[in-house]
C-alpha cells in the first residue's frame, strides 16, 4: 500500500473531531475581538491595527489582507472600519 493511501488507524479516539464549518459567533465575542484589536480605543480599526491583528493571528501578508478588510468592511469609506461595520462584516462572513 502506497504511503498517500494509507489510512491511518490508530490515531487516539479521545481527540475531539476538528470543526467542519466555523460557528457564528456572539455578539458578546464579537465586541471583546474587536476591542482586543482596538489598540487606541477610538471605537475603530484603523490599517495598523488590522495589520497588527492579522500579524498577531499569524496570517500571511498581514499588510494585504488588512487593506482588503478595509475595502470590503468600509461602507462609508472613512479609511476605518467601525465596530458597526466589523460586526455587519463577521454576520454576513459566518450567515449560514
Amino acid at each position: 500500500m502506497s504511503p498517500w493511501t494509507h489510512h491511518l488507524k490508530n490515531i487516539d479516539k479521545g481527540c475531539p473531531k476538528p470543526l467542519t464549518s466555523a460557528s457564528p459567533l456572539s455578539e458578546e465575542q464579537l465586541n471583546k475581538f474587536f476591542n482586543r484589536y482596538d489598540t487606541n480605543g477610538d471605537g475603530h480599526l484603523s490599517w495598523e491595527e488590522l495589520k497588527s491583528a492579522y500579524n498577531i493571528l499569524g496570517m500571511s501578508f498581514p499588510g494585504l489582507r488588512a487593506l482588503k478588510a478595509l475595502c470590503v468592511a468600509d461602507e462609508n469609506r472613512d479609511g476605518y472600519i467601525s465596530q458597526k461595520e466589523f460586526i455587519k462584516l463577521m454576520r454576513k462572513k459566518y450567515r449560514k
